[in-house]
């Protein structure tokens, strides 16, 4: 990895684009488990607003949320 934190953004930004419900799950699980914040991991999910819209950035939240929730 780089070292400077950023490693989980990639594989979540992936999944996120590709509205992956398991895939979403597992890149929050692992970037929470790499030490993300939840404001790094929610920015992620706003770079990815613009181009999915609205309500599938709602539903990928939605997703972020019930792992951050179990954490």
């Amino acid at each position: 990895g780089t070292g400077d934190g950023a490693e989980f953004r990639q594989p979540l930004g992936i999944a996120i684009g590709g509205m992956k419900e398991g895939a979403v799950h597992s890149g929050v699980r692992k970037a929470l488990g790499a030490g993300a914040s939840r404001e790094e991991i929610e920015q992620v999910v706003a770079m990815a607003a613009s181009t999915l819209g609205l309500p599938s950035t709602v539903a990928i939240y939605s997703w972020v949320l019930e792992q951050i929730e179990k954490a």
